[in-house]
Order: C-alpha cells, then structure tokens, then sequence
C-alpha cells in the first residue's frame, strides 16, 4: 500500500490518489458512526431531559447532535475540498508523520474530542478545515445573498390558504397540498419517536395553547 502510495504521488496520478482517498474515507466513516451509534443520546449516563446538553439540542434551543458528538465524541475525519488533507512534496501530510503512511490519523482523521482536547497534529488538521470553512464565507457571501434575494422575489406572492392550498398572488394554484403533505417544515424536527413522550408529558400545557376541538 505504500508503495502504491508513493507511485501514484510520485506520478502524479490523480485517479489512483482519489481512490485511496475514498477508501480511507469509507473505513474511518464506518469507524466514525459506530462510534456514534455507542454514544447517542439513548446510551449516555444521563439521557434526555435530564441531561441539560441534549435538553438544549432536542428542543432546538441551541446547537446540533454533531456538536453535541463533536464535544463528547470524536471530531472524525476532516476534509479539504472533499478530500483528505493532500500530500507534501515529501509524501507527509504533516511532519510529523513517516513519508506515505497509510494510518488513518496521518490522513486528517481526528479521534479526540473537545473535552478530551486535541493532539498537536489533530489541532493542525482541525485548523485547515477551519480555513477552509472561512474562506468560503467570505467569497460565497455574495452569491448566495443574489441567488437567495432571486428565490425571494420569485416566491414572494405565494402564499397558504386555509384550504391548506399553495397559490400564487393571482390565486391560481401552485400545489393543491402544501408541500404535497401539509406538514409544517419548521415543527418536523418535533415529530420524532423521542419526542412524543415530552409532548404526553406537557398534554395539559400543550392543550393550554391548542384547543383541539377547533383544530379538527
């Protein structure tokens, strides 16, 4: 494998590197979610609701399960450009590692997490996805501000009627159904099976706030 390794740099084959990319990708992926799956949220010494960070995730106050994973998990595999960190003219992606070593923390895969900090050269990895990530804020700022205002103006006459309908500013028809399902987008992230067990928790305090002989 290094030898491969060493070639397809020293040649320039591009093809060849993608390939050993995606196949060190899929393995540390594999690594990754079995990771996550033995420290969700269903498997920590205090679950939901009694555990304030995931209190704070579940009811969409604050952050994302991938920050809560980030924190106590591992920060897994980083990426420039949709690849691993690239190879130096030495065949090292950092000095600190052999020339063309196969492992898969040479090639940008984080192990440790926020709590537990960062190694030196996970922190360097961690920094150029950061650059990254940076970089593409500023320079896509202004396209993606033109291509949001463009969907604006297009949509901006389009409207739910009560017949759960979605027409124009003319009132012809755009979707007989919102959304082909009537579901509200912004509440689906409620709708799940954990969650139906806080909503029969609160019953008295949700009726409070929906009566539900006029929904019907």
């Amino acid at each position: 494998l290094k030898d491969a390794y060493r070639i397809a740099h020293a040649t320039r084959q591009d093809n060849i590197l993608i390939d050993l990319d995606c196949q060190a990708k899929n393995i540390s992926n594999d690594f990754q979610n079995r990771i996550n799956q033995a420290c969700s949220s269903s498997h920590l010494l205090k679950t939901f609701p009694s555990n304030a960070l995931q209190l704070m995730i579940q009811t969409g106050s604050k952050g994302t399960l991938v920050n809560a994973m980030q924190i106590s998990g591992l920060l897994g595999q980083m990426e420039l450009e949709g690849r691993r960190p690239p190879l130096m003219i030495s065949g090292r992606t950092l000095p600190c590692y052999e020339p063309y070593c196969s492992s898969l923390q040479s090639g940008g895969f984080v192990e440790s997490s926020f709590l537990s900090a960062l190694k030196p050269s996970e922190y360097f990895f961690h920094c150029m996805a950061g650059r990254e990530g940076l970089i593409d804020t500023a320079v896509k700022t202004s396209r993606s501000g033109y291509l949001q205002r463009c969907l604006v103006k297009h949509v901006e006459g389009v409207k739910v009627y009560y017949d759960y309908s979605a027409r124009d500013s003319d009132g012809s028809i755009i979707q007989f159904l919102y959304g082909e399902d009537g579901c509200d987008v912004g509440s689906l992230q409620f709708a799940q099976d954990n969650k139906f067990e806080i909503f029969a928790m609160n019953k008295a305090r949700l009726e409070s706030f929906v009566k539900p002989e006029e929904a019907l």
